[in-house]
């Protein structure tokens, strides 16, 4: 499998640790979507308000450090959210943004190719499965 385009430039592929933290980023934007009552107002505008934050982020891969290091855009869903909320609602409204900010960049075309999934590990447990 060829890493070159026409243009010779090499193609950037996302890095295991990059490929499954968008993998998380999924799982948390399918979790709010599935839970997620949509008249619940300030759980969207927590989300929103991240999503406007990373709008300053023009580089895909600049997602990931961001993310690393998202504190203060955890704080801003924390301070929106009403106070009874589901464990792990803030961390998925969080990585829900996160996702939104990469498809808009992706669609641009800037995004990094993912990685095909791993192949299944072989059987240890002597046939049993």
């Amino acid at each position: 499998m060829s890493t070159q385009t026409n243009s010779s430039q090499p193609i950037r592929r996302l890095t295991r640790l990059e490929q499954l933290t968008l993998n998380t980023w999924r799982w948390a934007a399918a979790t709010v979507q599935d839970t997620l009552d949509p008249s619940a107002i300030l759980e969207l505008a927590a989300l929103h308000a991240v999503l406007g934050a990373l709008r300053e982020v023009d580089d895909p891969v600049a997602l990931f450090a961001r993310h690393a290091h998202a504190q203060p855009e955890f704080q801003l869903v924390l301070s929106v959210l009403p106070d009874a909320y589901r464990p792990g609602l803030p961390h998925d409204i969080l990585d829900a943004a996160f996702l939104l900010r990469w498809t808009e960049l992706a669609a641009t075309g800037l995004a990094p190719q993912e990685l095909k999934p791993l192949p299944p590990l072989p059987s240890t447990h002597g046939g049993l499965t």
